[in-house]
């Protein structure tokens, strides 16, 4: 009897908390209202070929969830699934993409929509994301990125007219303190995620600092909230993209044999890496709308022509999506070398065969095609190419 009711009470536990699971199963999904104005909307034409839209960050580019449609004032609302935690793209017609964190709070987010400037794509906004303690970390992360592409970007326009000067010395003196940007950039993150321990939103701030330099830092912090948090989805995915860079970071590393690659050149014709086997070679991730790209185009130019006729060949891999514009900024910069490119922006296939995370970004190849040095810029390059052909 005794043995009876221990298995009539087992029978009952299970029955409790098979009942459990299934009210967790059922917990109804929660959500949170983002709404806000737009203050110049688009064109009918333009929001029809560019929705707003909300997106999440998958493995291969970004994947549509919602359209969000104007109200004739500019103003717009939309309900995120917040039942567990996670970080949503807003994007606002491809002008801005703003990331955000739907937990428990209603957000207000106004867009100052279609861009008035000259300069369109170098002049990105700072847009605030109003009603969330969580997301004000976002909101700094932003800021933060915000004033320093702004500094680099007038940083960029004082050596690119220093270098048409032949201005050497103020040139360099200039990408010196470029490089300070980028890395008191980098400082600043880091101390903005370890004064945020406490929330799960610090893994956005991971994606705005080195992952070369900063790798180690980054490994922890990713670990750590995978052990904090077993639900957080995001941390994962970080996890397994980590995992790929790192494959791709031993492929590209000095010593490698660098990896074979064929994309069109701007008459259509194909070229491919392996043609330049038997020359030193500089692979040249750029694009026309990179500020930092154009700045540093006159210094590669003129080492191109000190040591072309000595065997130094470049090979421009393009990270536009513009014909008009790549081709543009080729004649504009006097780039007389080869240049190819798929269009396709930051998903052109060499570029993440290359898992290019940044531009400008290089490898400079021996005559056997193994990467001999990684991210030359500047009197670095120079330096390198003296050492391989000024002996």
């Amino acid at each position: 009897m005794k043995h009876l009711k221990r298995i009539t009470g087992c029978k009952a536990i299970a029955l409790l908390l098979l009942a459990g699971l299934s009210a967790t199963a059922q917990q109804p999904k929660k959500y949170i209202t983002v709404s806000g104005k737009i203050k110049f909307p688009p064109p009918a034409e333009h929001q029809a070929k560019f929705p707003f839209l909300v997106q999440k960050q998958g493995d291969d580019g970004r994947i549509t969830l919602d359209t969000i449609h104007l109200k004739p004032d500019g103003t717009y609302s939309v309900k995120l699934d917040a039942t567990r935690p996670q970080f949503y793209i807003l994007n606002e017609f491809e002008w801005d993409r703003l990331t955000v964190w739907a937990n428990k709070d209603d957000l207000r987010i106004d867009f100052r929509g279609e861009d008035t400037a000259k300069i369109k794509i170098k002049n990105p906004p700072y847009v605030f994301i109003e009603g969330s303690q969580e997301n004000n970390f976002l909101n700094d992360i932003n800021f933060m990125n915000y004033r320093n592409y702004q500094a680099t970007i007038a940083i960029s326009q004082l050596q690119y007219k220093a270098s048409k000067a032949n201005d050497t010395a103020l040139a360099r003196q200039l990408g010196e303190h470029m490089m300070w940007l980028y890395d008191d950039m980098d400082q600043r993150v880091k101390l903005a995620i370890r004064m945020n321990q406490h929330s799960p939103v610090v893994l956005y701030g991971l994606d705005f600092i080195s992952p070369r330099k900063d790798k180690v830092f980054i490994q922890e912090q990713v670990d750590r909230l995978a052990k904090k948090y077993p639900w957080f989805k995001e941390v994962q995915e970080k996890k397994a993209s980590m995992a790929k860079a790192e494959a791709i970071a031993k492929k590209t590393a000095i010593g490698a044999p660098a990896m074979e690659f064929t994309q069109n050149d701007v008459n259509g014709k194909p070229i491919k890496l392996s043609d330049y086997k038997g020359k030193y070679v500089l692979v040249d991730f750029w694009a026309s709308w990179c500020g930092p790209c154009r700045a540093e185009n006159p210094n590669v130019l003129e080492n191109y022509e000190k040591y072309h006729d000595k065997g130094f060949e470049i090979l421009g891999v393009s990270l536009d999506d513009k014909k008009e514009n790549w081709v543009k900024a080729i004649k504009d910069d006097g780039l007389t070398w080869q240049h190819v490119s798929d269009l396709k922006g930051w998903k052109n296939e060499v570029a993440k065969q290359y898992n290019i995370r940044a531009v400008p970004s290089n490898f400079l190849l021996d005559k056997e095609g193994k990467i001999i040095a990684v991210n030359l810029r500047a009197e670095d390059l120079g330096k390198k190419l003296a050492e391989i052909y000024d002996k």
